[in-house]
């Protein structure tokens, strides 16, 4: 019987200026033995919550796991403190988007952070994922529109808000 959970993900949008042109960190998502459908597509890092861990530090675990930089900003960086009455913990936090598959695939539901990093260059983790480059949103942006099956489906909606609706 299969499990009617979601599973909780996060991604990063990672941006930086080069040369006058804002860029992103793409990857070709590359897990053939776990993931064989969407294996192949282009990606940003992302990955699963564990159980209480803060969202913030998943971020940065992932993007870490994946790429081999460190996340230095979150944009926006709005989070409540902690709040503990008893022996439990909660806090709140604004994302730069959600995102949720609805049909085949994953159960997956999550939350997308505009993320910055230092600047050094990303290395690609075997058995993540590989090629990963920084690319003018202009190019990527063209492979959006005309070329939507060559990005992972969970992040096309990710996409379309981040061109469509986002106003940097």
């Amino acid at each position: 019987m299969k499990e009617n959970l979601s599973r909780p993900v996060v991604s990063a949008i990672i941006e930086r200026i080069k040369d006058g042109k804002k860029q992103i960190l793409v990857m070709t998502r590359w897990k053939p033995d776990r993931d064989p459908i969407y294996s192949g597509t282009l990606e940003i890092p992302a990955g699963h919550i564990n159980a209480f861990e803060n969202v913030y530090d998943t971020v940065k675990r992932e993007v870490f796991e994946e790429t081999g930089l460190t996340v230095v900003k979150f944009i926006p960086d709005v989070k409540t403190k902690v709040h503990s009455p008893g022996d439990d913990g909660a806090f709140a936090f604004s994302t730069f988007c959600c995102q949720q598959q609805i049909k085949n695939g994953q159960p997956w539901v999550g939350f997308v952070f505009l993320c910055e990093v230092n600047d050094t260059a990303p290395i690609p983790q075997e058995g993540e994922t590989k090629d990963i480059k920084w690319m003018d949103c202009e190019v990527f942006r063209s492979i959006f529109v005309n070329n939507p099956e060559k990005i992972f489906t969970l992040q096309l909606g990710v996409f379309d808000f981040y061109f469509n609706y986002y106003k940097s």
